[in-house]
């Protein structure tokens, strides 16, 4: 009986183990591929008929993370929106942008805007804190 006890906890005891040390989100070995943060899709193109486009920001590992704005420059007439508070910390960060085209504007058919993305990660061994940068390009046709 005392060894089916001591079996049982052995083996519970090694599950255990394993899930901690399976971490995901853990730092990664020298090894491993780094973690990155990036868009899917990085370019959204805007129109008058779809004016509307949306992007999701994540990181590689599938982390839970709180995500900051470098900056956003471009045509004023496009608009960034996040679905959720930037220091939500989520595995994916929803970005909705929109093209105004119905403002006056200066220039060509076609103009740009973008927004950068960063996220300070702590999920490599040999280096954290390492800062991860991604970019969402909007196109937008007048």
């Amino acid at each position: 009986m005392l060894k089916k006890i001591l079996t049982v906890v052995l083996t519970t005891s090694l599950f255990v183990a394993i899930g901690v040390t399976s971490n995901s989100c853990a730092p990664t070995a020298p090894d491993s591929p780094a973690t990155t943060l990036g868009a899917a899709p990085p370019n959204l193109t805007l129109t008058k008929t779809d004016s509307t486009g949306g992007s999701a920001i994540g990181l590689s590992c599938g982390c839970t993370f709180a995500l900051t704005i470098t900056g956003q420059r471009g045509d004023a007439n496009v608009h960034f929106v996040f679905n959720e508070p930037l220091d939500t910390v989520i595995t994916t960060h929803n970005l909705s942008a929109t093209f105004f085209h119905s403002l006056p504007h200066a220039g060509p058919d076609t103009t740009l805007a973008w927004i950068g993305l960063y996220y300070r990660s702590d999920s490599t061994a040999n280096n954290p804190g390492t800062p991860l940068y991604d970019t969402v390009r909007v196109t937008a046709i007048y």
